[in-house]
């Protein structure tokens, strides 16, 4: 079960607070084995102990069985800790991320805290790898990842990489539109403290410090960041709090590497993840369906400790554990008129590990991982104050195993990559629907060749399978009401070609690639809601996905920099079939009646988006900032009725950045002014569904519905000062 769908582009999911208890001891064993293994005397050098174990940054170390290096064939952008820091204003992950090809995004409140989503290329994040440290992030069910059940992520971030297409092997979810790889923040041989306040537009404000602790003892390094955060949200009464502690240890020797890293946090928030009628819409921008009775609470914590032992001759063995639990409920109405309130509880714990191998043997570059992972969750319905009328469980097991393998020829860079992977899923409840089990064998394979002059070609192509999520085999119910048949969903294929060009020349960088994503028995989206409002799911026998990806910078002067990116797409499902209700002219239902489409647009998916900043050092303590955004618009269904779209919009940010050292040298400090949404835009309607049906009338049956929207916050302002000691 989700916390209630919020939106088309997957569902969003509570939890149980008995799964955190069950976290600590288990987290505790899991930190106490690799620092058990870390810790032995450093032993003498040898002639294969390179004089630095650690050629790169420490952030790379705990990530390399994931991530692809500049020479793999693949479409990815690599966005390191600075360019982080200088767009980092507190907004929740997909609105950081906003700049990046073939990404769209949206909340629920309208502002950019709370519930917040992106896709690729059309697809949403519940079918995208997501991981931290390579630990996969979401829920093992429905793939659900809140960024809202742990604020302030972006300041605890080293690195972020994001593949599109199927990318290379990782592990958790198969990686269907593309995956997201965060590296948790380098720990630094200096002690350090730092702390952010700001205040903006929405009631929203942010307080946050952060702590280095630097090298202590034999070589161990400490982090710890506090963050709280609160908004009143763009829409009526949708506002939120978020707390969370991120935390770390590490220790390096000559031959080895231990870190420890996780977080706590705690999410409340007023409900929004019901769009608005266009017709209220349209009299009341900020309008909430939804009653200010509707709210949630949820927790998560994660943590994960990696040991690796540096074995020579650039070779690694890394073993890593993990824990993810979350848990919490929401309340919302039973009823239209708003007199039942009910409350939706899960809890869920995953846990596991993996085992990655990393060496070279002359020109090939060998990496080979094991994953496993085991899931359980507990789902409730209740009446406030009243008994538990429902309660069930899903079980989730996962293992894969994967080898990559890279050689190197003169100018040739040629890649291979196979993933074996197995997933198994199993209710329990009033209905006995046993369990279900897949296979997939996900190959890749693919070139780079080098031009001279600081340019490249490549070329990949592979294939990646993904089975249904529980909300697909149960037909959008959080508890099973009939037999559905957990084998009635088809897994879903998608075959990824990939063409790309690279280029950095002195001040220029650019990247362009040619994608044609080919789907067999994709689980495409409806349109349609649950009675819970979860949005349904069903196979397509094809579709596709091709387009042109553009990313560029250029340094025009030593201050002054321009940027770029863009996606230019065609998207078709090649035959939709659509059910609606047929009423007559006074409102009543007549029947049911099916219509099949032909070469239609999957819903919400723009075909064009196009971004284009600039940032102008005018002063030595004085940066201007501005970036401008364009996204057509796309369908709210896959019928592709006219008037059922979302307008196409522009929008323009800016920032001023002021450092104030020159005047206050104690603690550094700088401000920092946000402006968005500066033309005050009010038709960025980013995302949304629509309600169809079909009206009889004289000349046969006219389909007609409401189109229902999610709009983003008018012109805002956010101001923050930070300091640094």
């Amino acid at each position: 079960m989700s916390r209630p769908p919020s939106s088309p582009t997957g569902p969003p999911f509570p939890r149980h607070s008995s799964s955190l208890r069950r976290l600590v001891p288990l987290a505790a064993v899991a930190a106490a084995v690799a620092l058990a293994l870390a810790s032995p005397a450093r032993p003498a050098p040898t002639e294969d102990v390179p004089e630095k174990p650690l050629p790169r940054s420490t952030a790379d170390v705990v990530v390399q069985g994931v991530r692809a290096d500049a020479e793999v064939p693949i479409t990815r952008t690599d966005i390191p800790r600075e360019e982080i820091v200088q767009v980092d204003r507190g907004q929740e992950m997909p609105f950081l991320l906003q700049e990046v090809p073939s990404l769209t995004q949206y909340s629920d409140s309208g502002a950019e805290s709370g519930y917040s989503y992106f896709s690729l290329r059309g697809i949403g994040q519940t079918r995208i790898n997501q991981t931290l440290d390579g630990v996969p992030l979401a829920e093992q069910e429905d793939y659900a990842l809140y960024f809202a059940d742990f604020g302030n992520m972006a300041a605890s971030l080293q690195s972020i990489q994001v593949q599109r297409g199927v990318g290379t092997s990782t592990v958790g979810a198969a990686s269907f539109g593309g995956s997201v790889n965060f590296a948790s923040i380098d720990l630094t041989e200096k002690p350090s403290l730092d702390a952010t306040l700001s205040a903006g537009s929405w009631q929203s404000q942010k307080a946050s410090a952060g702590w280095q602790s630097g090298r202590f003892g034999d070589g161990f390094k400490a982090y710890a960041r506090l963050s709280l955060l609160d908004s009143a949200g763009f829409r009526q009464h949708s506002g939120m709090q978020e707390d969370s502690l991120f935390f770390g240890l590490s220790r390096e020797s000559e031959t080895s590497y231990f870190k420890l890293f996780g977080f706590t946090g705690r999410e409340r928030s007023q409900l929004s993840y019901l769009a608005t009628d266009l017709d209220v819409l349209e009299k009341d921008l900020r309008f909430n369906p939804m009653s200010p009775n509707e709210r949630d609470d949820f927790r998560q914590t994660f943590v994960q400790a990696q040991f690796t032992r540096f074995l020579g001759n650039g070779a690694s063995l890394a073993l890593q554990l993990f824990a993810n639990a979350a848990g919490g409920s929401y309340q919302v109405y039973g009823d239209s008129e708003q007199t039942a309130l009910y409350d939706y509880g899960l809890s869920w714990r995953s846990l596991g590990g993996a085992l990655t191998f990393k060496g070279k043997a002359g020109p090939v570059d060998v990496t080979w991982g094991a994953y496993l992972n085991d899931f359980a969750s507990t789902h409730t319905e209740s009446p406030v104050g009243g008994a538990e009328e429902y309660r069930n469980h899903g079980y989730k097991n996962e293992a894969n195993t994967f080898l990559k393998l890279g050689w190197d020829s003169g100018r040739w860079h040629v890649y291979g990559d196979a993933q074996l992977r197995w997933a198994r899923f199993r209710y329990e409840g009033d209905v006995p629907l046993g369990s279900v089990s897949w296979t997939f064998f996900n190959p890749k394979v693919g070139a780079r060749y080098d031009l001279g002059k600081g340019s490249s070609a490549f070329a990949s192509i592979g294939q990646t399978g993904r089975e249904p999520a529980r909300s697909d085999l149960l037909n959008g119910e959080d508890n099973a009401l009939g037999d559905y048949g957990l084998d009635s969903v088809k897994p879903e294929t998608v075959t990824d070609v990939e063409m790309g060009y690279e280029l950095k020349r002195g001040p220029v960088t650019l990247k362009a690639n040619l994608y044609a994503m080919e789907f067999r028995d994709e689980i495409a989206l409806t349109g349609e809601q649950s009675p819970l409002g979860y949005s349904l799911r069903r196979n397509v026998d094809r579709s596709y996905r091709r387009g042109l990806e553009l990313e560029g910078s250029w340094q025009a002067l030593p201050s002054l920099r321009l940027r770029a990116s863009a996606n230019l797409s065609r998207n078709r499902i090649r035959t939709w079939t659509q059910f609606y209700d047929l009423y007559d002219s006074a409102g009543n239902v007549l029947g049911k009646e099916s219509r099949t489409y032909s070469n239609v647009r999957p819903l919400l998916t723009p075909e064009v988006t196009a971004n284009l900043g600039v940032d102008w050092s005018a002063a030595p303590w004085l940066t201007l900032g501005a970036l401008g955004r364009y996204v057509n618009g796309s369908f709210l269904d896959n019928t592709n009725e006219p008037g059922f779209s979302t307008p196409a919009w522009i929008r323009l940010d800016a920032s001023v950045r002021l450092d104030l050292s020159r005047w206050i040298p104690a603690g550094h400090p700088k401000l920092r002014l946000s402006l968005e949404n500066l033309l005050n835009n009010e038709r960025i309607w980013a995302s949304g569904y629509s309600t169809l049906w079909l009206e009889q009338g004289a000349r046969g049956a006219s389909v007609a519905g409401i189109p229902s929207y999610f709009p983003l916050a008018t012109r805002s302002a956010y101001l923050a000062l930070d300091v640094g000691f």
